[in-house]
């Protein structure tokens, strides 16, 4: 539950695969996404056939952060082609995985809260 708990300024998005939450966590998405709603967070739960993760996930995000981080790498968000808005943001990463090597990476792994210079 962490990557989830620890979303904020410093860790813009969080995220865990569905299946982790109904085996393991024990909570509905539903019940983790109301309750980020009252930290003014957002969420977005994606299914499998939209999801690189095998049982789909559930990401929380800090938009405000998230935005924030987008548009301070403005040049290496376009290099990688990933999208500038951070609803959109969120989609692609939950349906696309980056290898290590990729220009994404350092900015997926940044908006993760991973201490990677971009």
């Amino acid at each position: 539950m962490r990557s989830l708990t620890e979303v904020g300024p410093a860790k813009p998005v969080g995220y865990l695969p569905l299946r982790t939450i109904k085996d393991f966590v024990k909570l509905s998405p539903d019940t983790i996404a109301a309750d980020a709603a009252k930290h003014g967070l957002a969420m977005a739960q994606f299914d499998p056939k939209t999801c690189c993760i095998k049982s789909g996930a559930l990401y929380v995000y800090d938009r405000e952060s998230l935005a924030k981080l987008l548009q301070a790498q403005a040049d290496a968000v376009s290099v990688a082609g990933v999208p500038h808005d951070p609803d959109r943001f969120v989609a692609h990463i939950a349906a696309v995985w980056y290898a290590e090597d990729h220009p994404a990476y350092p900015i997926i792994a940044k908006a993760f809260g991973e201490g990677v210079a971009l």
